[in-house]
């Protein structure tokens, strides 16, 4: 707990500054997070917190070097205050912190399969925005976070292709959208074959109108994803984020980082 140890050397009023601008630093790093300038969206908040650990810590040592500075107790009671103030923090202010941030603006989540290659490959950890929705509602494009309709429990991640309304249609691997091919650069095909109509829907699909109050989602890497060709459409109210940016990526196959996608916006 940032601030414990100036206030064990009875420098209490330095020690819930300290504490203080924790919080208010976690702030603000949470917000250039969520900001597209890779990779200091993620290198800044990292540096942020390194440096505030580094001058408490150093700070509380230097403090501690003077026998004069005491908290003024007895030695029993001196550490039972500092146990309770330690505990309070851990067991009810930073539960508290942490389930607000996550429940209502931003939440962390790891990609364990390649259904949204090449945009999001397995080993990416991705931050989301889960506040945006509560002012606007999806847009096609928009890769989102909602609960898997066939087992709520479970969270999926796909791109939003068709909205309320529209009309999709697709034709041998090719998306129509109200009667127009759709320009996907973001989209891939690694198998060569084509299933016939009526015997798998991943090739051919529809027409079909997606009900207003739904979308309909795709995974990118259009031959190995289990979307809405297969399962249906999603309910707008369900949907729970929109991803923000890569925070971290690990190629668990060459067991190296990659460098190059630590902060990448995701678009």
């Amino acid at each position: 707990m940032l601030g414990l140890g100036q206030i064990s050397c009875g420098k209490i009023k330095r020690g819930i500054f300290i504490y203080v601008a924790s919080l208010l630093l976690a702030a603000t790093a949470v917000i250039i997070c969520t900001k597209p300038f890779p990779p200091f969206n993620i290198v800044i908040p990292a540096l942020i917190f390194i440096g505030l650990y580094v001058f408490a810590i150093v700070d509380a040592i230097l403090i501690a070097r003077d026998p004069e500075n005491t908290l003024r107790l007895k030695p029993i009671v001196g550490y039972l205050v500092l146990i309770a103030i330690w505990q309070a923090n851990s067991q009810i202010v930073n539960p508290i912190v942490a389930k607000t941030v996550k429940q209502n603006f931003i939440q962390a989540y790891k990609i364990p399969s390649g259904a949204m290659i090449p945009t999001l490959l397995i080993g990416d950890q991705i931050l989301v925005d889960k506040h945006i929705y509560k002012n606007k509602e999806p847009d096609r494009g928009d890769i989102v976070i909602f609960p898997y309709p066939v087992k709520p429990e479970q969270d999926f991640i796909k791109r939003v292709v068709a909205l309320g309304g529209d009309t999709i249609e697709i034709k041998e691997k090719q998306t129509y959208l109200n009667g127009k091919l759709l320009q996907e650069p973001y989209a891939i095909h690694k198998d060569p074959k084509i299933f016939p109509t009526g015997e798998n829907q991943r090739d051919f699909y529809g027409p079909i109108t997606v009900p207003t109050d739904s979308v309909f989602v795709m995974g990118d890497n259009r031959d190995n994803a289990y979307d809405s060709r297969f399962w249906g459409f999603v309910k707008k109210d369900t949907i729970k984020a929109k991803i923000i940016n890569i925070y971290w990526s690990w190629d668990k196959e060459a067991g190296s980082v990659r460098w190059d996608r630590i902060g990448k916006p995701i678009l």
